[in-house]
Parts: C-alpha cells; structure tokens; sequence
C-alpha cells in the first residue's frame, strides 16, 4: 500500500529523451486510465457525467477526501440488499461459484502496453470490494491478484496488492468486486498502472521465439486461468488437437487407471453423484479413462450451465464441443463471456440452433458477441424462454423480434439501447412477466406507455425497475396500480414522477417490500403516511435525496413497519446525523444510512443532485 503523497508526486511522465538502446533499463512508466471498455454496472446514467464509470480516466479529482461525491466511479449495488429483494435472482449452476464471487466489474485500457509491476486504485468511499485484478495478453485473460473482500472503514486509500509477474505486455485490465460486506456504496477515483515499457516492441512482435515465454515451465501456475484452460484444452477442446495427439489422448484415457469396486455402480448411481461437479471437475472426471469419460459427457449432467465464473477463458471452440452434450439444456448463462472476440456470434447462434429448443433460462449479460443475428436465434429456437436477461448489451436494432417470445416471466434490459415500441410489444406479448428491468434504458423515451402495458397486461407482475427513467411520470406508475402482487418498485431518479409523491396512494401495497425512491424531491411526509398502512411487510426504503421527508415521518416508518431492514435516509436535509444515530441505537434491527461528504472539498455540498440535464 502506497501513501498518497508517493503516488500524486509521480502521475504519468513520459519522457523524451528515451533511449533505445536494447541494453539499456526498460523505461518503467506510471499512467492512468486512457479509456473504460467495459463495465457491468454503474450508479450514473447514461447521459450523465456523475458518478459513471468514465469518472476512472486520468488522475484522481478527490483523493485523498474521503466521501460520496459525483465526480467518481460508482457501482449499482452494496452489501447484500439486492440478493435479499423480491428481484434477487439464483445461479443457475452454484457449483460452479466460486469461493469469492464476482458481482460486479470495469475493464480499463492503458495509453502504453508495459509489463506490470503494480497496479493501484484510488478508493475514497467504502474501500474493500476490490476481489481480482486481470491482464489481457495477446489471446487471453491472466490473473493477477485475488483476494477476499473486506471492509477496512471509513478512510481512504491507495490500494496495490501484489501481483504476479507477466511474460507479456499488456495495457488492458479488469477489475472485479465484491460488495457484500460494503455498508454503503463503494468510490472509486483512478487506477494507476505502473509497469516496464518493453525494449524494443517492433521487434518483439516479429520476433516468433518470444511466443514461446508464454510456456516456460517455470511460469506460475495461476489456477483460475491456465488450469482451466488447460483441462477446456484437453476435454472441450477436441476439435482442434492434432490428429496424433487425439490418437495419444485417447489411449491415456482408455488405459486408465483400474477403478475396482467403484467401476462396478449402476451408471445412475455414479451419475448421481457427478451431477454436483462444476464443470472444471467433470472435464477432469473425463480425462480418467473410457468409462468415466463416456459418464461425464452424459447429456443429463448438462441441463444447466454457468459459464460466467469462467469468463476469462471460454472461447468459441467450447460451444461446439459442449453442443454435442447439451441436448436437454434448460438454463445456460453466458454472462461477462466474449470479451476481445473470444467468443464469435455465428458460434453462439449455431450453439442455440443445435441446443437451445428446450431453453427456459438465458443469460447474456455484458456480451459483446450478442447482435441481431443471435437475438434473432434465441426467437426462432427457444419458445419456451422464461427468463432472458441482456444487462447492459448495445447495438441491436432488432429488439422487436423479443416479441415472438410469449413465456417469459422475467427479463432483464438494464442498459440496453430497446426502443419503447419494441419495449411495449414484448410486455404486451407476455401476460405472465413477473419481473422486469428497464433501468437506464435511454431509448425508451415514452416510460409511460411501458408502466401502462405492464399494468393492463400482468396482473402477476412481482418487481418493476425503472432506475433513472427521465420519461416516466405519475400517469405511468398510476397504472401500476393494477398490479395487486407487486413486490418490488424502484422509481429511483425518475425526475418527471417527482413533482409530487402523490402517486404514492395509487400502490396496490399489501405485499410492497422494497420502494425506490431515491431523488424524488416532490416527494413529502403526507404522501408516505398515506402509503404507511399499505406497506406492512415493506423491507427495503430508499429516500435519498427526498429534501422535503423529516424526522416525524421517520419515526413512524420505524416504528410502524416491523419488517423494515434498510433505510436510506441521504441528502435528507431536514434530517441530522445525531437524530440518525439515535435511530440506530433505538433500531439495531434496521440499517441506516446516511451518505458522507468532507466538509473540505471545494464543491457543493448537495452535488449529488445535479441539473436534470446532467443527471
């Protein structure tokens, strides 16, 4: 870990006067962020300059204040609060999870390819979620460091584990979090990246022997990467072996060691048992012998498929293979997979057409390989979709072909570029839809028309996010109403539904356990006391930034809603931090949070709630 004035004396000279002369030092080299990739999640939006995760390039704005300010990079979510709501969705294959899950992450680039010697990051609000800290190479991922995470206070700092050592140059990294133990949000300011400038590039890359410092024997072993990718090499891979090694291959497996007594189980007892292997651990289960491959590649073991943990080295070639065992797939989940065309869209829509007619769950969150021609393969091969979840995929035109589908019960569009009409078609086409997210989509620019399909059409809707949709108003979420199962709503940031919180009578209520109402201004202590006895069983309150909410109405939320476990009272103006602390000491049960800024910042001490046309 790095003090802030080691780090701020020294941001990204380039110099001159470089020499190049092979046997001189390498130029070691210290740069931020040139540019965001790629990210799951951010709090921003779209059009917005707050809180995104473009706030990464260039040095630090606020560090070393620690605080909550717009001017960084923010994730969606914190602790376990979202896993607990009514929206909360389950992995499709938990086996595959791995001992510290990712939840979110952001892949920076670099203006200089270098071999890294450290990387840090500027964390000044809620430090700790950083789990994994990922390089590209030339054609795959390398993990750099892995960690738990934790939560070190309220203090900032200048994160930079150590990492392992690179036989390749890289400018490209990825981060991975993991928010469950966060109290409140996490901040990012910048991600500094220090490393060696190779000698002489030009060079290197026409030389043929520098592929060969890939291989060394002698490189460490990184299990997350090269064991996988090793074993999907071996067993997934079988396409692309050489003939002789295939030859080779198939002997070990068929000399295999003798497995006595155990070799003697009926099929489906052995079966049985493999059913709870991830998949890193049936492909070595079939690099045993004949037997035990011929019981790993059984099509029963692969009704359900994660690949997400393994996003960093899944690459077309597995689909092909994996097709020819996926003949009852039901539930398969792509998400984080294809970055830098690992993964090509004609593999993925060939996959759908051989393996996808008995679908009933797709996730393809964050894809890039995700284009009208595989959309349109999920439509023309999986009727019997129930739940299709595509965060944050751009670039298609043909959203309105989702209509064909007529199953589903949840879908998933956060930060898609879906049109309203094709919005308004695919709710419209299905009655039995229980959730939904439309959270930061831009294009929708009629939310209206959206929150009065989904009230006249599913009357068995559960949960709705409509997180920053600047076109919603209070005739939308009127026509909720209708909805009499609604568990969930999230209106966090719809600026026009906030003139006024009188809509809030209109909520069937009853069942209601998490309310969003974060930035709402018109929002006042009459219109949540008329919903009070409407939401019994309410679990999850957000009131950030409602200015006009006081104590009065706090304390009647408290003690009235027995269920209630969080509580967002932030840039709450009339309410103060003492009166916050006393309603912890009086409300152990229930956690409160109120957001933090340092009084020295020379910025506005509200600058959470910019102009609409910045926010």
């Amino acid at each position: 870990m790095q003090s802030a004035s080691d780090v701020i004396s020294s941001l990204f000279w380039f110099k001159d006067d470089v020499d190049t002369d092979d046997e001189k030092e390498p130029l070691i080299i210290e740069q931020f962020v040139q540019n965001v990739e790629d990210f799951s999640s951010q709090y921003g939006s779209e059009i917005s300059v707050s809180y995104t995760a473009f706030n990464l390039r260039g040095p630090p704005s606020n560090f070393p204040d620690y605080g909550d300010y717009p001017q960084a990079f923010v994730m969606r979510t914190y602790g376990t609060w979202w896993d607990e709501a009514p929206s909360a969705q389950e992995d499709y294959m938990p086996q595959n999870s791995s001992t510290i899950g990712s939840q979110d992450f952001v892949e920076v680039s670099f203006e200089r390819a270098v071999y890294p010697m450290e990387v840090s990051v500027f964390e000044t609000y809620n430090p700790g979620a950083m789990i994994r800290i990922w390089a590209w190479g030339p054609s795959t991922w390398m993990l750099l460091w892995e960690g738990e995470p934790e939560y070190v206070g309220d203090t900032p700092r200048i994160f930079s584990p150590p990492i392992r050592q690179m036989n390749f140059p890289t400018r490209v990294l990825r981060l991975e979090f993991n928010h469950r133990l966060l109290p409140y949000y996490t901040e990012l300011d910048a991600v500094l990246l220090k490393g060696k400038e190779p000698a002489n590039i030009v060079r290197m890359k026409n030389n043929f022997s520098y592929s060969s410092l890939f291989y060394k024997k002698t490189q460490p072993v990184v299990e997350k990467g090269q064991l996988l990718n090793r074993i999907l090499a071996s067993n997934l891979h079988e396409s692309v072996i050489p003939p002789t090694s295939k030859i080779l291959k198939q002997k070990q497996i068929e000399a295999g060691p003798h497995l006595g007594d155990f070799q003697r189980l009926p099929d489906e007892t052995i079966l049985c048992v493999l059913k709870y292997l991830d998949i890193q651990s049936l492909c070595r289960c079939a690099q045993v012998n004949r037997h035990f491959n011929r019981l790993a590649s059984d099509a029963i073991l692969y009704r359900s498929i994660d690949l997400r943990p393994y996003w960093h080295c899944v690459q077309s070639q597995v689909l092909v293979t994996l097709s020819m065992r996926c003949k009852f797939l039901q539930k398969l989940d792509l998400s984080w997979c294809g970055s830098h065309r690992m993964i090509h869209s004609n593999y993925v829509v060939n996959f759908l057409k051989d393996s996808g007619a008995e679908l009933t769950h797709l996730r393809m969150n964050c894809c890039k390989f995700v284009d009208n021609s595989v959309l349109r393969a999920v439509v023309d091969t999986s009727a019997y979709l129930q739940e299709l979840c595509l965060r944050s995929v751009v670039g298609i035109s043909d959203w309105g072909c989702l209509a064909t589908l007529t199953r589903l019960k949840r879908l998933d569009l956060y930060r898609t570029d879906i049109t309203t009409m094709a919005t308004v078609a695919v709710v419209r086409a299905n009655p039995g839809l229980q959730h939904l997210n439309v959270g930061s989509c831009k294009m929708i620019s009629a939310m209206d028309d959206v929150a009065i399909a989904l009230g006249s059409n599913c009357s068995d809707l559960v949960s709705v996010d409509f997180w920053k949709s600047y076109s919603l108003t209070p005739n939308g979420i009127r026509a909720l109403g209708n909805c009499r199962k609604l568990q969930e709503l999230d209106v966090g940031w719809c600026l026009q539904a906030g003139g006024s919180g009188e809509w809030l009578a209109w909520l069937a209520g009853g069942d209601l356990r998490k309310l969003f109402l974060g930035a709402l201004r018109g929002v006042c202590d009459r219109d949540l006391r008329a919903l009070l006895p409407r939401v019994p069983r309410l679990a999850q309150l957000d009131l950030l930034g409602v200015r006009a909410v006081t104590p009065d109405i706090c304390d009647a939320i408290l003690a009235e809603c027995q269920e209630l476990r969080l509580l967002d009272v932030s840039f709450c103006d009339q309410i103060q931090e003492s009166q916050v602390l006393e309603w912890r000491e009086q409300y152990p049960h229930v956690s409160i949070k109120r957001s933090f800024q340092s009084a020295n910042l020379n910025t506005a001490p509200n600058a959470l709630f910019l102009a609409p046309s910045l926010e």
